[in-house]
């Protein structure tokens, strides 16, 4: 009676083999799937290492990529913040130097008021006189013209318009209305003054062309009643000036604000996202070592299975 074959633990052998294959099998998709996730995994921190990023994709970290994108969100709002008060610090600045020329003009005037308004002076000194006022008022006009990125500064509601000609403000389209940035959630920083405020509320033009015509007159009496309105336009101004002051130190303060936050958002995201390089490689030699040993675990299967065949 022929001998019947048995296995490696003494069980009968199927004639068909058919155990020997099932659990070869086994071992070899065990084997495989874990070759498998070793590559995975060797790819995975390959990539980390390459681009320095812990987290790409919702299935690295779902909640660190959510709260990086709120991160992220963050930092373009505070870019725009930026963006906004960095232009209004500007007109700030070019309105500063506006209101010093003006003020300069006014001291000038004053003083070229008073030289004519005692009874020795002239017809013809005052004549004179006129016309230099006459140009100080055309150079007032065009202070009053500033542009600033293509609109008039001190155009209010129609800052696409030149606000002011030789005859003053277009009262059918007033240099008035008030501009506002915003330099963060919730938080509106007015800009400059209007033209309307400088230039036509603080009456200067009105004191500079009295004071022409009072010289053109010959009127030391109206001369003299053009220094006291001379005054009073610089008065107003001076409080423009003291207006501007604080409004400039509100938008400084809040652009170092926005570098502060910033700052804090940016490293947020940053330990996050970015990967720890050191643990990264170590993490990477790891899961080689890893696939080594299960490509040499393939190998043994393998030439175990070829060999069994052949027995």
């Amino acid at each position: 009676m022929p001998r019947q074959r048995r296995d490696r633990q003494g069980a009968p052998r199927k004639k068909d083999g058919t155990g020997l294959r099932v659990t070869n099998t086994v071992l070899y998709s065990q084997a495989l799937g874990n070759t498998q996730k070793a590559l995975s995994e060797i790819e995975r921190y390959q990539r980390i290492i390459s681009s320095g990023l812990r987290v790409e994709k919702p299935s690295d970290d779902p909640t660190a990529l959510t709260e990086i994108m709120r991160s992220s969100s963050g930092l373009r709002a505070l870019e725009q913040y930026r963006e906004n008060l960095s232009s209004a610090d500007s007109r700030l600045h070019m309105e500063d130097n506006v209101l010093d020329q003006l003020s300069n003009v006014l001291i000038r005037a004053k003083e070229l008021a008073i030289s004519q308004a005692g009874d020795t002076a002239s017809a013809a000194s005052r004549d004179v006189v006129r016309a230099e006022i006459e140009g100080i008022r055309d150079f007032v006009i065009e202070l009053g013209n500033t542009q600033f990125a293509g609109s008039f500064i001190f155009g209010g509601d129609y800052a696409d318009t030149r606000p002011f000609t030789a005859a003053g403000a277009d009262p059918l389209r007033p240099p008035a209305g008030t501009h506002q940035v915003e330099g963060g959630a919730g938080a509106f920083y007015a800009v400059n003054h209007s033209g309307q405020e400088i230039f036509v509320d603080s009456s200067i033009l009105d004191a500079l062309e009295n004071l022409g015509t009072a010289l053109g007159a010959n009127s030391g009496a109206g001369i003299r009643t053009s220094i006291t309105e001379v005054d009073a336009a610089f008065g107003s101004l001076q409080e423009m000036v003291g207006e501007l002051g604080g409004r400039m130190n509100q938008v400084e303060t809040a652009l170092s604000n926005i570098d502060a936050l910033e700052v804090n958002l940016q490293t947020f995201r940053s330990e996050l996202q970015d990967a720890d390089m050191e643990e990264a490689i170590s993490k990477l030699v790891g899961r080689q070592v890893s696939y080594e040993a299960a490509m040499m675990t393939n190998a043994r299967i393998l030439q175990s299975t070829l060999t069994d065949y052949l027995r």
